[in-house]
């Protein structure tokens, strides 16, 4: 007579795999809130930027004729300081301007980039995800 196969041990399996796929999806939406949380405080920085080189008017020409004109010669540099003050503020090291422009003289765009890790913020963990943000804003007299 034969004994019927017994069940011992097989529950601990089950175990184990509902622990791992648990433990996956914990660490998968953990990175999905990492990213957007870093997506989110990359578009402030944009932001930042944006108003900073806005900011940057051409005061001889406005006391002059009376317009409001950004001066293409510090509007980089004005987007670019900002956005470093607003990368070691925020976390976002490593945060790069991409491209700071005023199509029509009185408005801003700027884009800010980053590669950033994916898993927790570190870098020596596999996986990097690349984000950029771009903001506007429009120059107004003093």
């Amino acid at each position: 007579m034969t004994r019927p196969a017994r069940d011992e041990g097989s529950v601990m399996v089950l175990t184990i795999g509902l622990v791992a796929v648990l433990l996956a999806a914990i660490v998968t939406v953990a990175s999905i809130t990492q990213v957007q949380l870093q997506r989110a405080r990359l578009a402030h920085a944009a932001d930042e930027a944006a108003l900073a080189a806005a900011d940057t008017i051409d005061v001889d020409a406005y006391y002059a004729t009376g317009t409001v004109r950004v001066d293409a010669g510090t509007l980089e540099d004005e987007a670019r300081a900002q956005l470093a003050v607003s990368a070691r503020r925020q976390g976002l090291a490593g945060a790069v301007l991409t491209r700071a422009s005023s199509p029509d003289g009185t408005t801003v765009e700027v884009t800010v980039a980053l590669h950033a890790p994916v898993l927790f913020g570190a870098s020596w963990l596999p996986g990097r995800v690349d984000l950029s943000a771009s903001a506007s804003a429009r120059a107004l007299g003093p």
